[in-house]
């Protein structure tokens, strides 16, 4: 048989793998369902435009093509924002929350390694004002990290909010912004030292010294700002993240870090961001924050939200889990014996019609397959010996 080679970036996924990632959305279906969530699938393709407010990561590209009338269509990269144009879209009572499974797909440059096609399974709670939103995504973190993965996971927690209040106090022009954020998120610390030494006089400047080094444990972040003013501003957007932090800490066995010189995972966050990960791996298991003009590309009236989603390739790789060995169960029928077979079989819809002619080649087949075999005669049904 001719070879077929499958596309960069993709891979077929099948026997134990496939059915531990089957098991994992089956149970993270479960929680959000159990929790209150509404099912949402929405399509694989979208209109380009709907991706307007989504950054993708550094040499990644769209999967674009054109419909009929020459539209520029997208397979999706992002399930939040396809949510938000279903919003501007269907009248929705709100407050409401959502739960979706799917894949997302954007392709990489072939030697970064990087998988084109991820499945993510999240939630999304719009119409919500209160930090209690934050905190029921943070409870479900917590939960897959006691069920999964044995208390491994970091929740690291930041704010898409300080770093542009930093910029406002020092009144930067928008270049001047970009320059310093990209030396900064890209952590080219020669570059970043070389550019705020034109900030020296300014009464900032050592808060932008140590700014590269606020991430790490709440003890240590604390004790580098310890060290500096903060603008008024930011210093209310620290308060709120320690204190925030500090409720985290409450959760069962819940490790935090905090992050303040990371760039927020996408564009549209507006608060709080988070960023769930373990040691072993460099990619992160969940993330998610809020998003308070969610809409604001699609109607007039921005609605607040708050949302994450757990990558389930990742987890599938990490999580501490056993997919159960089933024992199948076999059944052979004589060909004069087919209406008790049939019978039988309805009544034991878990049992699997054998797919062999004769009973020794049953029995064969049977032993491939470490399984029971039953044997329907004329007589009756017996199991084989």
């Amino acid at each position: 048989m001719k070879q077929k080679r499958l596309p960069q970036g993709f891979r077929d996924e099948f026997g134990e793998e496939a059915q531990k990632k089957a098991l994992l959305s089956n149970l993270l279906s479960k929680c959000f369902y159990k929790r209150g969530y509404t099912k949402i699938i929405t399509p694989l393709i979208e209109y380009k435009n709907v991706f307007d407010d989504y950054d993708l990561a550094i040499q990644q590209k769209l999967y674009e093509l054109v419909d009929s009338s020459q539209e520029r269509l997208v397979v999706r990269p992002d399930l939040t924002l396809p949510i938000a144009r279903f919003l501007s879209n269907i009248q929705v009572s709100l407050p409401t929350k959502f739960y979706y499974i799917g894949d997302v797909l954007a392709m990489n440059q072939a030697h970064r390694g990087w998988a084109n096609q991820v499945t993510q399974a999240g939630i999304e709670l719009v119409g919500y004002e209160s930090n209690r939103a934050e905190l029921e995504c943070l409870l479900v973190i917590n939960q897959v990290n006691r069920l999964l993965l044995n208390n491994r996971l970091y929740l690291e927690l930041s704010d898409a909010r300080f770093a542009p209040a930093i910029v406002e106090a020092l009144g930067l022009t928008a270049d001047e912004e970009e320059t310093l954020f990209d030396a900064l998120f890209n952590k080219n610390l020669p570059r970043y030292e070389t550019i705020i030494e034109s900030y020296a006089e300014n009464a900032l400047y050592p808060l932008l010294v140590v700014w590269p080094r606020l991430f790490g444990s709440v003890e240590e972040v604390q004790q580098e700002l310890n060290q500096v003013i903060l603008p008024m501003t930011a210093q209310r957007i620290v308060n709120q993240l320690m204190d925030l932090a500090k409720t985290v800490q409450h959760m069962s066995n819940q490790q935090v870090r905090l992050d303040l010189s990371s760039r927020p995972p996408q564009p549209y966050y507006t608060g709080l961001t988070f960023r769930g990960y373990v040691d072993e791996v460099a990619s992160y298991i969940v993330s998610g924050g809020r998003y308070d003009r969610l809409l604001a590309n699609f109607q007039k009236e921005p609605t607040c939200a708050v949302g994450m989603a757990f990558d389930l390739d990742v987890l599938a790789q990490v999580a501490d889990m056993e997919v159960p060995k089933a024992k199948p169960v076999l059944v052979y029928y004589e060909p004069t014996a087919w209406p008790k077979a049939a019978a039988y079989l309805v009544n034991h819809p878990a049992y699997s019609l054998v797919l062999a002619d004769s009973l020794e080649d049953a029995r064969r087949q049977a032993e491939r397959e470490n399984a029971v075999l039953y044997v329907v005669t004329e007589e009756g049904v017996s199991e084989d010996a």
